[in-house]
């Protein structure tokens, strides 16, 4: 369902204050499939990361999942509580002419990976840093 947003004029006479506000709606906030709450349109990646947790500067190491505008999946054998905070240095794959990808993320999720050792990481990119 559309979001409502009331506004109101700057110049409004007598007669019109006794009016309700008018709504406007705004566009978005709709997801596109049953249960899927990003809006961000996400991008498989499968590249080697290193990840660094920046409280106890403990260095590990992973895969990517998926990236998108805003944040970013991670696979790795590291559990990280929700919220944390994590540097992450992103390395293109062989051959490729793409900039390695540097940000601080913060942790959004973490679920096991059925079958496996390893935890899917969902973080929230807070900051590009290189």
């Amino acid at each position: 369902m559309p979001q409502a947003k009331a506004f109101f004029a700057a110049d409004r006479s007598a007669a019109q204050e006794d009016q309700p506000a008018s709504l406007r709606l705004l566009p978005g906030g709709r997801r596109q499939h049953k249960g899927e709450m990003r809006t961000a349109r996400r991008i498989p990646i499968n590249c080697q990361v290193k990840i660094r947790v920046t409280e106890s500067g403990e260095t590990v190491y992973g895969t990517t999942k998926d990236l998108s505008v805003d944040g970013v999946s991670l696979v790795t054998d590291y559990v990280p509580r929700f919220g944390q905070l994590l540097d992450i240095h992103v390395l293109p794959p062989q051959g490729s002419t793409i900039k390695p990808l540097r940000a601080l993320v913060q942790v959004r999720r973490c679920v096991r990976v059925a079958g496996q050792r390893s935890y899917e990481i969902g973080t929230a990119i807070l900051k590009i840093r290189e």
